[in-house]
């Protein structure tokens, strides 16, 4: 079942549990992408919650902000999210870390 009656998927990882039932295959796919990577080393604990334009500002290299804040929109934060590395807000349009799954640490990002 890809989605449930309210048309979302249910979360990958626990945060009760710091354990997620990801498949190797769904690990690569998450954790290949740079610009997720990038996202990843950006927020941290420390860095508390951050305005998705503000994220995309600090991501911008040569693509300009705009486009980069409606990529992390509509790809690579709720992809994030669905595994529990980050706090996604839609509404509020703003991010936060999310906790670290155990999985994770192996991997550097």
């Amino acid at each position: 079942m890809i989605g449930n009656r309210d048309d979302t998927r249910p979360p990958r990882a626990s945060p009760e549990s710091n354990e997620t039932s990801i498949t190797p295959q769904e690990l690569w796919s998450v954790l290949s992408d740079s610009r997720r990577r990038e996202v990843l080393r950006t927020l941290g604990p420390e860095v508390g919650r951050v305005a998705l334009s503000d994220l995309a500002e600090q991501l911008a290299e040569e693509t300009p902000a705009e486009r980069v804040a409606i990529q992390l929109h509509h790809n690579h934060l709720p992809k994030l999210a669905e595994y529990g590395l980050v706090n996604y807000d839609h509404e509020q349009r703003v991010v936060e870390a999310g906790t670290t799954p155990d999985w994770v640490e192996p991997y550097e990002l």
